[in-house]
């Protein structure tokens, strides 16, 4: 429910943003002398802030996350999100100026960020290795069931709701993230505490019986205490070195190049394009001379729905491919795509716009089934206990940062050099796809405690290449 809260917010914004009463409310647009609806001159300004603050409010949440996360546990920390984000959506909600929308947009964008940096941690730490980067691949799959159920029913909202109902219309559509985050912060309750969490703070039987408890084996059983036994070792070595600090997270030789790769990987994931898409999809889809009602409610409903679909293959085949050869393939086959986009934007929109739309579904369908989901996997499996919050943490506020960074600069980059903005889009594709070939260890196949070997056999040579083979041949 945690990635489910992280899409519907992030759905919401971008029908909402063609919501006449919101547009008039908040300065977007006005009526002109003739009856007119009009884009004001601060639009674009308004409009950017208004995603913006909600993307730092999210970096910053993932930048504390790692000191609660350490002191009351994975599961009270993503509670804790879940209170600031309710907090946030009622100030979205009961906004009667644009101050108050911007601050409850911060306070919402703090609960995301926290619950988005510690939820792929606490799966981590909970899930079986044979599962785990399918079971953390579900959170980004989670995350695309929220944008699309927010796209149908903003959708719903527009039809059958209608803009006659003025600032209801909108106050509804942010409304309703009440009702999940109340599911999830009520399932939360009967879920257990972190194994890992539990052994770190001294709670070793607690731990022995949460480990059996996600087996669904006694307590007693060979494989219980295998895996207990891993742990508590694990945990004692890293309780024996103190816990790591944030200096030591980019300076300790063993953890650096972790540090290196969580911060790369969220970066390259931004520089994707696909937010644009999520954030600004309408105008795109105007731009392409597709009509208001198919660039509101169509085109975004189908894309929400191939980005959700496509998640599905991404879930199963990285346990399968791994987690390298998806980033890799993905990378080439989102540039091929992006470039196309550019060709057909470019060279004749009225003739060719269909074929833009065509290769910007095939454009989501290669992320959503690779980097989409594959980058939250990678980073919340490569770090040691002791630095895996902070680790995590460090990595989230990197995509939230970018996030933030891009969906601020690429409308003004659209505006100067219209469809040549997604080879920019596309050559950073290249570029992540060449880096993941390169730079990458795979760790498919290896329980946390195994990745510590795949990392700790990396002598003096941070960029060295250990595979797990090499691991399993130890």
């Amino acid at each position: 429910m945690g990635g489910f809260l992280f899409g519907y917010e992030i759905g919401i914004i971008n029908q909402v943003f063609v919501m006449e009463p919101f547009e008039t409310a908040f300065g977007l647009s006005s009526r002109n002398a003739a009856g007119v609806l009009e884009n004001t001159a601060e639009k674009a300004d308004i409009s950017g802030w208004i995603t913006f603050t909600f993307l730092i409010g999210a970096a910053a949440g993932a930048c504390f996350v790692a000191y609660p996360s350490n002191a009351i546990g994975r599961k009270m920390t993503i509670m804790l999100g879940g209170g600031f984000f309710l907090i946030g959506v009622a100030m979205e909600t009961i906004a009667g100026n644009i101050a108050t929308l911007y601050l409850g947009r911060i306070v919402a964008g703090v609960g995301v960020g926290v619950m988005s940096a510690t939820v792929p941690l606490y799966i981590s730490e909970t899930s079986e290795t044979s599962v785990r980067g399918r079971l953390i691949a579900a959170y980004q799959f989670m995350i695309t069931i929220g944008i699309f159920v927010a796209t149908c029913v903003n959708s719903l909202i527009i039809v059958y709701y209608g803009d006659q109902k003025g600032d209801a219309e909108w106050r509804l559509s942010f409304g309703l993230q009440f009702i999940p985050c109340v599911a999830m912060m009520v399932s939360l309750y009967f879920l257990p505490f972190s194994p890992r969490w539990l052994s770190y703070v001294g709670r070793n039987d607690e731990a022995l019986g949460v480990i059996a408890k996600l087996r669904q084996l006694p307590a007693e059983h060979v494989d219980v205490k295998k895996e207990y036994t891993e742990i508590i070792t694990a945990v004692e070595e890293e309780k024996s070195l103190g816990e790591g600090s944030w200096v030591q997270l980019f300076m300790d030789p063993k953890v650096r190049y972790r540090t290196f790769l969580g911060i790369t990987l969220q970066f390259f994931q931004q520089w994707t394009g696909i937010n644009i898409i999520l954030y600004f999809g309408t105008e795109l889809y105007e731009a392409l001379h597709f009509s208001r009602q198919m660039s509101i409610i169509g085109f975004p409903l189908v894309n929400s729905a191939v980005n959700m679909v496509a998640t599905v293959p991404g879930m199963w085949l990285v346990e399968r491919a791994g987690r390298k050869f998806l980033m890799v393939a993905g990378g080439f086959g989102m540039a091929i795509s992006l470039i196309l986009v550019t060709v057909f934007g470019q060279v004749d929109v009225n003739r060719l716009g269909p074929g833009a739309i065509t290769f910007i579904m095939v454009f989501t369908i290669f992320f959503a089934s690779s980097w989409g989901p594959v980058v939250w996997v990678y980073q919340s499996e490569i770090f040691p206990l002791r630095y895996r919050a902070k680790g995590t943490a460090a990595s989230t506020v990197s995509n939230w940062v970018w996030n933030a960074i891009v969906s601020k600069i690429a409308p003004l980059i659209l505006a100067k050099i219209n469809y040549y903005t997604y080879l920019i889009w596309g050559g950073f594709c290249i570029a992540m796809a060449l880096f993941a070939l390169f730079c990458v260890p795979e760790t498919k196949g290896l329980t946390l405690e195994q990745i510590e070997v795949l990392f700790g056999n990396t002598p003096n040579d941070d960029l060295k290449i250990v595979r797990p083979s090499d691991v399993e041949s130890k």
